[in-house]
């Protein structure tokens, strides 16, 4: 594997052992997949690749830690979806996934996401959720299938996850986790035995959304909290503003995560996201995107809006910052891996041009990558010590060819729901169910 030497750039970087960040001037030698050495000065070694980074940035790999790559189609759009989504993190700078991947509805659709995954070069966390799709929807939603689709689920999650404990590559770049979505449904005794099942394989992570249904002290009472389990959104704990409120207090005291998608959750009218609420409270928590199709694809403008209330003035875009990098980390229970730049680390590096027209008057390269910084101004992009964006342009897959499969693949969803169809489908399901309520 290449080895690379990252000379003359400026460090933006929190550290594991510090609460506050840094920025300093340094060379950064990665030797495999690891971070070796961070010194001011390191001599050029024959057989390494010196990397110029004179007027740049350069800063740990952001860490998404609720995204929807691809959602519910044929195998093949699956795979291309997935490709895409995943390479349009890279391009932005996130090097670190949770996947929460609703669309496991078959062996097919599984094994097509997970296959894209792989190939893409992403850091992916990938959670094939536990759930049928409905066989009816009007006038009753029914689900026909589940009895089967729990069996072969929980059967594939344990193939994939018995493999080598719970790592889907050789290197652990892609991990296994399960999305779990089903805990106002049943009793107790069967969300106990699906996470004591899923742990023992084991999984990394189990995720579950919590929108405006407040689910967690169900979960508490089930005993199935935990520092593996990372909450979605947790809109609901927005009110809750007392010290000893138990929703928080199980929160904290389980060493859950909650994963923070502000951007999506202000435009689908989720709530007020609860993220510095978070961090008051000493919950672990880091941002995500959740959909794309849904809020801007510009990390950094997720990042923006992580503190985007008017009370929350006092707290700084390092806080933020922090949350995108070592936060997110933290949240997936991956800070020994990803997060910083420090020695010891797995090289997962993003390389800021700081001479852009974004960023040329900036001073601060913690303010300049929150506040102004787009995927544009990414220059470079490492994943486990590989690169995957190189001069501005992806490199680990042949973006033109993947493009045009999935305009192609994007053409085809259109014609077969066009939009009056998917208009009248969704107007029928509002007045008939009322809004989703997870």
């Amino acid at each position: 594997m290449p080895s690379y030497l990252l000379q003359g750039g400026i460090i933006a970087t929190y550290r594991n052992v510090s609460n506050d960040a840094s920025t300093f001037r340094a060379d950064v030698l990665v030797e495999g997949s690891t971070i070796t050495r961070i010194a001011e000065h390191i001599d050029p070694v024959p057989g390494i690749e010196t990397i110029n980074c004179e007027g740049k940035w350069v800063t740990p790999g952001m860490v998404d830690t609720h995204r929807n790559v691809q959602s519910a189609l044929t195998p093949e759009e699956v795979r291309i979806g997935q490709l895409s989504g995943c390479l349009e993190a890279l391009h932005s700078g996130v090097t670190t996934l949770l996947d929460h991947f609703h669309a496991a509805t078959t062996v097919g659709h599984a094994e097509a996401s997970l296959a894209a995954v792989i190939e893409s070069g992403a850091r992916v966390v990938w959670c094939p959720a536990r759930q049928s799709g409905p066989t009816q929807v009007f006038p009753a939603l029914e689900y026909a299938n589940e009895e089967a689709t729990c069996k072969w689920q929980l059967e594939k999650l344990h193939d994939w996850g018995s493999r080598d404990h719970g790592k889907l590559t050789p290197d652990g770049r892609v991990t296994l986790g399960l999305a779990y979505d089903l805990i106002g449904c049943g009793p107790a005794s069967a969300h106990q035995a699906v996470f004591r099942y899923a742990r023992e394989i084991p999984v990394q992570v189990i995720t579950t959304h919590v929108v405006k249904a407040n689910h967690i002290l169900i979960m508490r009472d089930a005993n199935i909290l935990g520092p593996d389990v990372v909450l979605s959104h947790c809109n609901c704990l927005w009110d809750l503003n007392d010290p000893e409120d138990e929703s928080w207090a199980a929160m904290r005291e389980n060493a859950c995560a909650i994963a923070s998608t502000p951007v999506d959750e202000l435009g689908m009218a989720h709530g007020n996201p609860v993220a510095m609420k978070a961090v008051q409270r000493g919950v672990k928590c880091g941002l995500g995107a959740d959909c794309t199709s849904v809020n801007g694809r510009d990390n950094e403008e997720i990042h923006r809006k992580g503190a985007a209330a008017p009370q929350y003035n006092k707290y700084k875009c390092r806080d933020v910052f922090r949350l995108a990098t070592l936060g997110g980390a933290e949240a997936l229970n991956m800070q020994h891996l990803v997060g910083t730049i420090e020695v010891g680390k797995k090289a997962d590096v993003v390389v800021f041009d700081a001479n852009s027209a974004n960023l040329a008057g900036i001073a601060d390269p913690i303010a300049g990558i929150t506040f102004h910084a787009t995927d544009a101004d990414v220059e470079l992009v490492m994943v486990n010590g590989e690169i995957v964006k190189r001069d501005g342009k992806l490199i680990k897959a042949d973006w033109g060819l993947v493009a045009r499969e999935l305009k192609q693949k994007a053409d085809e969803v259109r014609e077969r729901f066009p939009k009056e169809k998917l208009e009248a489908m969704w107007s029928e399901y509002y007045e008939t169910f009322g809004p989703p309520l997870l």
